[in-house]
């Protein structure tokens, strides 16, 4: 079983178990047999104090304006996808007719737009998030550099298209206003992943605009290494890194819903990508109609909701505009993790919180003492949620896998927490009557 855990954390599962949240079952396995042998368990579940499960909103930041693209691959590919694309999804029934209608007339506009009679329906991407995002905050990935491709997997340069045509200093109003929003401003990084010298160069462009020491980062089309990668991004000095997802689909790469840190890192931690809008939507991968696409996200919501952890989102900037149209499906995920109590973080946020719940040890009260003390062993401020506390009442043994929510107690505790009576022979702990939280 740890054999499996160590595959997952350092090598990934393959896209045809991206559904399966491996490692959260494995970990529900071991729970479940500790305590149906008739052993106490306390552990610090993964969900903060007053919130059911985190989630995180992000918006990697490839084509900010349509302007800077002129008669090359993304030109080209918005004009096929918003006249004849949009056509074919109205034909299946995955757009609307004034979806089409939109399209086609951002399509007769582009000559005005590039002559700078028309507004660029691509650059206004901040607002158009800040406007659906009202009362919580989301994470937007940069590109440093423009017109820099950088290098691929084996070593060859990468496609001439993954170069960006702008660098983080031309969006660095719309940057700064993100930030003065609340809004976390992260790097999508171009050679980082291989390259700690490359990586120190990006992450110190993203810190000038952002005015941030503490920077994270996602890799432009989630190029990653699970050995290489993880040394190299400490190295470069990253907060953290949010790149293990999917391309082509969305589930669990790493096989959980946790951040974690990779094996050979000593202080990055990892937040998992689980949701990518353009996997569920381009025909050339999954191709999902809205509705077929609400069904997935419902399904990995439950997930979370089951396992706790944090569900990580992907929604491009210009996915609100024409040709993609996809801020419908987007607006209803907010809504629907809003009425399901999430708590909605930047991905800054998030992983400051793991790391708070990684602080926490669990100490023996005296050589003879069976009380247990729980304590966090660092200062994370005041900002984050608290911890939750959670003592499982042993049971006989019976079948694994049935409910057990109501075999166990919740606390709140944000510091330290005294366990009274923990012990192997207790078949009703002590701990449930006699809990002091600070």
């Amino acid at each position: 079983l740890f054999q499996e855990v160590r595959t997952l954390l350092a090598t990934g599962q393959p896209v045809a178990n991206a559904s399966i949240p491996a490692l959260e079952l494995h970990i529900a396995l071991l729970r479940d047999l500790i305590i149906r042998c008739g052993l106490a368990l306390v552990e610090v579940p993964p969900v903060p104090e007053n919130g059911t499960l985190i989630a995180c909103l992000t918006h990697d930041v490839d084509h900010p304006s349509i302007r800077q693209h002129k008669w090359d691959h993304t030109a080209f590919g918005f004009l096929y996808r918003a006249i004849l694309g949009s056509l074919r999804k109205l034909i299946r029934g995955h757009m609307p007719a004034r979806g089409v209608a939109a399209n086609w007339a951002a399509a007769l506009k582009l000559p005005l737009v590039y002559m700078g009679l028309a507004k660029d329906f691509w650059r206004d991407f901040a607002d158009r998030y800040l406007e659906r995002e009202k009362g919580f905050h989301s994470t937007f990935f940069l590109i440093p550099f423009k017109n820099r491709a950088g290098i691929g997997p084996r070593g060859r340069p990468a496609p001439a298209f993954r170069a960006s045509r702008y660098g983080a200093q031309d969006v660095a109003d719309i940057g700064q206003r993100l930030a003065a929003a609340g809004c976390e401003v992260g790097l999508h990084g171009i050679d980082a992943w291989l390259d700690s010298d490359c990586g120190r160069e990006e992450l110190e462009e993203i810190r000038r605009l952002a005015g941030n020491s503490e920077i994270g980062v996602r890799m432009h089309w989630l190029y990653y290494d699970e050995q290489q990668s993880p040394t190299e991004l400490e190295n470069a000095g990253a907060a953290y890194d949010s790149t293990v997802g999917y391309n082509g689909t969305v589930g669990y790469r790493a096989g959980t819903t946790q951040v974690y840190k990779p094996l050979n890192a000593t202080r990055l931690l990892e937040l998992p990508l689980h949701v990518m809008d353009t996997a569920l939507f381009y025909p050339e991968h999954l191709g999902l109609s809205p509705a077929q696409a609400k069904d997935l996200l419902d399904q990995l919501l439950a997930n979370a909701l089951r396992f706790g952890g944090c569900l990580t989102v992907n929604w491009h900037d210009r996915s609100l505009a024409p040709e993609r149209l996809w801020g419908a499906c987007y607006r209803e995920l907010v809504q629907t993790l809003r009425g399901q109590g999430a708590w909605l973080a930047t991905a800054g946020e998030a992983v400051a919180w793991f790391r708070k719940r990684r602080s926490v040890v669990f100490e023996a009260d005296g050589l003879e003492s069976e009380d247990v003390r729980a304590r966090v062993t660092a200062d994370h401020g005041d900002t984050l949620p608290g911890l939750r506390l959670r003592m499982h009442k042993p049971r006989e043994l019976a079948l694994i896998g049935t409910d057990s929510s109501e075999h166990y107690v919740d606390m709140p505790f944000d510091q330290t927490f005294q366990i009274r009576g923990v012990s192997p022979e207790v078949k009703e702990p002590a701990a449930l009557g006699g809990l002091r939280a600070h």
